[in-house]
């Protein structure tokens, strides 16, 4: 099964919203690390930036399945990779500010290139939405989002609306948690926003009876790395 590879890489040399360009030296290493993950995997691999916190890289891209993505962490490759990238990526597990990986269980590349939709990866500002939701909850979840989904789609149009679960779940408190990350394009973070004023937001928000929380970060494409 195809699955989505998502990891959250959180820089050793801070950046901020005034300052955010990335080192020219760190763009040469990550474009490095793109071609052996894509020679890799044999699918297209893209790295973003956070918009709140610009120290934050995001790492996206596709394996045939997540036993292959595993062979691979296990590689030489690999392990360069790790050694290229350890003084300006923060490589401990622990922490506020730490390396995270995990997997989607869905492709979030597919497209259906004949409706007109565009890659929600593509717009200049993409929501990454995770939602924490009970594991009791996820049917009545996925049945509320199915409803509503169409209210955001509408909004967010021509950019597709992507989302997945969350392979390799958390524990927490003594018990696993179900977490759906949900993908939108917008013209800008204010344009997000926005759409909480709408009238269509009083009937999509009813999503946040199924969820314990959220967490929304805005990510832009890096030139050169996309």
């Amino acid at each position: 099964m195809t699955v989505t590879e998502f990891a959250i890489l959180p820089l050793n040399h801070p950046l901020t919203k005034d300052n955010s360009t990335l080192p020219e030296p760190l763009i040469e290493k990550l474009q490095t690390a793109k071609k052996v993950l894509e020679s890799s995997a044999r699918y297209p691999f893209h790295y973003f930036q956070q918009i709140e916190d610009p120290s934050t890289i995001y790492l996206i891209g596709k394996w045939g399945s997540v036993a292959e993505h595993e062979e691979f962490l296990s590689s030489a490759e690999n392990q360069a990779l790790l050694d290229l990238l350890k003084d300006d990526i923060t490589m401990s597990v622990d922490g506020d500010r730490k390396m995270t990986m995990w997997h989607l269980d869905t492709d979030v590349f597919v497209l259906n290139i004949s409706s007109g939709e565009k890659s929600v990866f593509t717009a200049p500002a993409i929501s990454c939405n995770r939602h924490f939701v009970p594991a009791e909850k996820k049917e009545a979840f996925v049945k509320k989002f199915q409803e509503i989904r169409g209210l955001l789609e509408a909004y967010t149009k021509p950019f597709k609306v992507i989302g997945g679960w969350r392979i390799e779940k958390e524990v927490v408190e003594g018990k696993e948690r179900e977490e759906w990350a949900l993908f939108s394009g917008f013209e800008s973070v204010d344009h997000h926003f926005a759409f909480a004023k709408t009238e269509e937001f009083t009937k999509y928000k009813e999503i946040i009876s199924f969820v314990d929380g959220f967490e929304v970060r805005h990510l832009t494409s890096i030139k050169g790395l996309s």
